[in-house]
C-alpha cells in the first residue's frame, strides 16, 4: 500500500531530494548543479512524496506555479525509485500533483498542467491522459518532449 504526502517539513524535502539525486544524478548522470534549483525552495512550489509500506520514499514530484499565470502549472522532477517502478508510485505522484493543481490553481474550475517528459517516459504520461507534442529537445543531456493536460473540476 502506497501513501502520498504533501511535503511540509524540511525533513520531507530532504527525502524528496535524496530520491531525485539517486534517480537523476546517480542513474541518469544529470549534473548535480542542474538537479536541485531555486524553484525547489520557492514558496510557490509544492512537492509530494509517495511512501512504500515500510515508510521509505519511493516517488516524488513537484508542482511549479506562478501567480501571474493563474490556471496554469508545471509538473517536474517526477522520480520513482528503481525498485518501485511499475508499482503505481509514479501514477500516485501524478494523481497527488493533479489534485493539488485542481484544488488550488484552477480559478475558473480548470487548470492546464504542463511538463517536460523524458522521451522514454512519454508512454507513461500518455496513459495518464497527457498529450505529448512538439519536437524532441535536450534537457540535462536527456531527450525530452513537452506534454500537457487540462483538468476540469467537473471531470
Amino acid at each position: 500500500m502506497l501513501t502520498t504526502e504533501r511535503v511540509r517539513t524540511p525533513e520531507q524535502l530532504t527525502e524528496a531530494h535524496a530520491l531525485r539525486l539517486a534517480v537523476f544524478v546517480d542513474e541518469q548522470h544529470v549534473p548535480l548543479a542542474e538537479e536541485i534549483d531555486d524553484a525547489d525552495f520557492a514558496p510557490t512550489t509544492t512537492h509530494v512524496v509517495v511512501r512504500d509500506p515500510a515508510g521509505d520514499v519511493v516517488g516524488t514530484g513537484r508542482l511549479l506555479t506562478d501567480p501571474a499565470h493563474p490556471g496554469e502549472v508545471h509538473v517536474g522532477r517526477v522520480a520513482v525509485a528503481r525498485a518501485a517502478r511499475g508499482t503505481g508510485a509514479g501514477a500516485a505522484v501524478m494523481r497527488a500533483l493533479e489534485e493539488i493543481a485542481l484544488a488550488e490553481h484552477a480559478p475558473d474550475g480548470s487548470v492546464r498542467i504542463e511538463l517536460s517528459a523524458q522521451t522514454q517516459a512519454t508512454g507513461f504520461y500518455e496513459r495518464l491522459g497527457y498529450e505529448v507534442y512538439g519536437p524532441v529537445y535536450l534537457d540535462a543531456g536527456i531527450d525530452h518532449r513537452d506534454a500537457a493536460k487540462i483538468l476540469r473540476s467537473h471531470d
